[in-house]
């Protein structure tokens, strides 16, 4: 959209589509998942509540081998489309939350299928962008996507300081589904379905297969779950610190969304070149260290100034490691099953996500929030050391 004349003619048409879709996605991003935990804590919700919607997506990411065999099995973006519109249309419900369980059962269903289309959408994506390309054309994909969030997240600060969520979610939920029409003109070639696919349980032999083949993806996935967790410790409490302790506003939220949105634009952008010039490994040990800096700040903070810096790094950085992440993966699998990698990855993150925010509010309840804090980022540190080791042991692929 923005970044037209920079995509190669052979790609435009795809990245055509793509970028208007996400920048839908952008503003539906910024009118409702920024503001989910937050709210949920505003209408009541207690820290054991929080980290049940902390877990949500993972609990999603957990089945994730399961959507992978059923998108092999179909059509890629036909699973892809229909599994986001029942996604989103789930939001419509929140018409009728009126009590803070009520609203996480709504919030849950929405995250755990968004969570399926992942697969698909990562074959999609080796698909239509070239490996010499990926990179940079994702990159300039979600920086536009990050645009539109950022003047989304600000309106829908003020929005919903003056207007129930119950009007602003659906709202949102809406130019969610508006993306998805463009996203479903981008052209696919049609493979081959999977048949007789063997009946296997939440984590088939398949996974024990590859880890054994492919000892580096087993050591790099042990090293992202060591990152995950630690992230994960902290997720849980950053809205309950923002609440509780700062009494942070709707408005407040929002500009702190818009602000990391602003600098998910320069990640993007540049993350994306970075990682065809310099490789997914080099990309992801900057950001091990760079996502260790986050809890460490609010572990520190006494005003909102920490809240800030913490609110830039997290910009900057999930831009570069959403985009480290999926080229990474999609290279070592090269002719393999891109899908079942991805899946493997997904499932593990459920995993952690399903014990990391639960331990997280334990430890802020038996020691602190700050304490809790810095038990986090010791643990993302510790991943950042384990990646750049990992670097010099398994450099190839870029």
């Amino acid at each position: 959209m923005f970044f037209n004349r920079r995509i190669p003619l052979f790609i435009r048409e795809s990245y055509h589509y793509d970028s208007r879709a996400s920048v839908l996605w952008g503003i539906f991003y910024g009118l409702s998942l920024v503001f989910f935990p937050v709210i949920a804590r505003k209408i009541g919700a207690n820290s054991f509540q929080i980290a049940l919607l902390t877990a949500a997506p993972f609990m999603g990411s957990l089945f994730t081998l399961y959507w992978s065999r059923l998108s092999n099995r179909s059509n890629k973006m036909q699973f892809f489309i229909w599994i986001k519109i029942l996604a989103r249309t789930v939001l419509f419900l929140m018409f009728f939350a009126v009590s803070p369980w009520v609203f996480i059962i709504i919030v849950f269903l929405n995250v755990f299928f968004e969570q399926a289309g992942s697969p698909a959408y990562t074959g999609i994506m080796k698909e239509i962008y070239p490996d010499s390309y990926r990179g940079r054309a994702m990159g300039y994909i979600r920086a536009e996507q990050a645009i539109s969030a950022i003047f989304a997240c600000y309106i829908g600060g003020v929005l919903l300081d003056r207007i129930s969520y119950g009007y602003i979610f659906p709202l949102a939920a809406i130019t969610g589904l508006l993306s998805l029409v463009f996203f479903a003109k981008i052209k696919v070639k049609n493979e081959p379905k999977v048949e007789n696919v063997k009946k296997q349980g939440l984590i088939p032999s398949e996974a024990i297969d590859i880890f054994k083949k492919d000892r580096r993806f087993f050591i790099y996935s042990l090293i992202f779950f060591t990152y995950g967790f630690g992230n994960l410790l902290a997720m849980p409490l950053y809205p309950i610190f923002l609440v509780d302790i700062l009494h942070a506003s709707n408005s407040l939220v929002g500009k702190l969304g818009s602000l990391s949105s602003l600098f998910c634009i320069i990640s993007y952008i540049f993350g994306g070149r970075y990682i065809d010039k310099k490789g997914s490994l080099k990309s992801l040990t900057i950001c091990f260290l760079l996502s260790s800096f986050i809890p460490l700040l609010y572990s520190t903070s006494f005003n909102l100034s920490f809240i800030i810096l913490a609110s830039i790094i997290f910009g900057l950085n999930v831009g570069s490691s959403e985009l480290s992440r999926i080229n990474y993966i999609i290279k070592i699998s090269k002719t393999k099953n891109v899908q079942t990698y991805w899946g493997i990855d997904f499932t593990l993150m459920g995993i952690r996500g399903l014990i990391a925010p639960f331990i997280g509010v334990g430890l802020m309840n038996f020691l602190g929030i700050r304490t809790a804090f810095f038990i986090a980022f010791a643990v993302v540190f510790t991943s950042f050391i384990l990646i750049k080791l990992f670097r010099f042991s398994y450099g190839k692929p870029r």
